[in-house]
C-alpha cells in the first residue's frame, strides 16, 4: 500500500493515525466512487474489528472509525484520507 503525498498531508492535518488506515484496508466496506473505491467502516467492518482487536480497543479508538479513504486499487494508493461527516 502507497500514499499519495496528498494522502499523506491530508491524514496528518486531519490527524488520523496511520493505525486507522491500516484497519481500513483490512477490515473496511468498499464501495465504488467515481472510478475508485470509498472504503469506510460499517457496522459488520466495526463488529469484525472487536472481534480481532477487543471492544476496549474499538472503544478507546471509536472517533477513528468514523473516517474514510479513497483508494485506487490498480496502483494500489490511497487517493486521500477524510473524516466523514
Amino acid at each position: 500500500m502507497t500514499m499519495t503525498h496528498h494522502a499523506h498531508m491530508r491524514a496528518q492535518q486531519r490527524c488520523i493515525p496511520p493505525l486507522v488506515i491500516d484497519w481500513l484496508l483490512a477490515y473496511g466496506k468498499r464501495e465504488p466512487s467515481h472510478g475508485a473505491e470509498r472504503i469506510c467502516f460499517d457496522k459488520h467492518a466495526r463488529r469484525e474489528l472487536a472481534q480481532d482487536v477487543g471492544e476496549p480497543v474499538v472503544k478507546l479508538l471509536g472517533r477513528y472509525l468514523n473516517t474514510s479513504i479513497i483508494f485506487d486499487p490498480p496502483t494500489g494508493s490511497i487517493i486521500t484520507v477524510m473524516w466523514r461527516h
